[in-house]
């Protein structure tokens, strides 16, 4: 998403427009409510990240790490040793969005443009440019198809020729849905997802929809909190490293990208 005005809750959208709220705490589940697992995302290590980077998408492709940016997009090969990218390519005025990969080829949304890039080789070269309806905010791959989010409480499933739609779920945190699901990340049998302007990150099955764990990364926001300034510079960006398992996550704007852990809450 581009520039917010509001802050909204995490799991509604409500009258809570009128309203801007530091922080957005999670409800106590209800009398029979199937209670989320609890963990914690503790910084294992902290790598440099281009302050520049308006992070929308984050994955790893062939051993690779690569970003997608909005604004004026990108499609970036990242490099833990330096902020600055060791390949891009500009999009121009176009804004890119969440980013995904099949193992084969990377592919990219835009936020309102409706266009989806797929991109193969290495150096990834652009294959071919799909057209699709609605906003694309976030994107995985997960048996076969792709997983888009569009900022509301719906991830719909396409395949990845041509990105027709064949199915979807609502997204529901104990029988609530949950809006402004963004960044994606497919793995480890859910679909761990970031929460616009939250330092919440979700687990949820990609089955059902419903959310069976929450990750609290607030000790990245609070690792940042010092060196960024914009009111956009928000947790956004997943990545699980296939092999070793390690995580990765980052924000917009952020000057660092953290190898994390992820600790039960008992």
């Amino acid at each position: 998403m581009r520039n917010p005005s509001t802050l909204l809750p995490l799991f509604a959208l409500t009258a809570a427009f009128q309203c801007n709220p530091p922080t957005r705490p999670v409800p106590d589940a209800g009398p029979g409510a199937r209670e989320p697992v609890r963990r914690v995302a503790r910084i294992v290590r902290a790598y440099p990240h281009a302050t520049d980077a308006f992070t929308q998408g984050l994955v790893f492709h062939k051993g690779l790490l690569f970003e997608s940016t909005g604004h004026q997009g990108t499609l970036r090969q990242l490099s833990l040793e330096t902020a600055q990218p060791v390949w891009m390519e500009r999009l121009g005025n176009i804004f890119a969005e969440g980013l995904a990969s099949d193992g084969e080829r990377l592919y990219q949304l835009t936020w309102t443009e409706g266009l989806l890039f797929t991109w193969s080789g290495m150096p990834p070269q652009r294959e071919r440019t799909t057209r699709y309806s609605g906003e694309g905010w976030g994107l995985c791959f997960w048996e076969g198809k792709l997983v888009r989010s569009d900022g509301s409480h719906v991830l719909t499933f396409h395949e990845p020729e041509g990105f027709t739609q064949v199915g979807s779920v609502e997204v529901k945190l104990r029988g609530e849905p949950v809006e402004l699901i963004n960044e994606l990340e497919c793995v480890n049998g859910v679909i761990y997802a970031n929460i616009w302007h939250s330092s919440d990150v979700l687990e949820i099955d990609p089955a059902t929809g419903t959310v069976v764990g929450i990750i609290d990364a607030s000790d990245l926001t609070r690792a940042v909190a010092g060196q960024v300034t914009s009111h956009e510079a928000v947790l956004n960006g997943i990545a699980v490293e296939p092999g070793t398992g390690r995580i990765f996550m980052t924000g917009k704007l952020w000057p660092r990208i953290f190898e994390v852990r992820l600790d039960l809450v008992e």
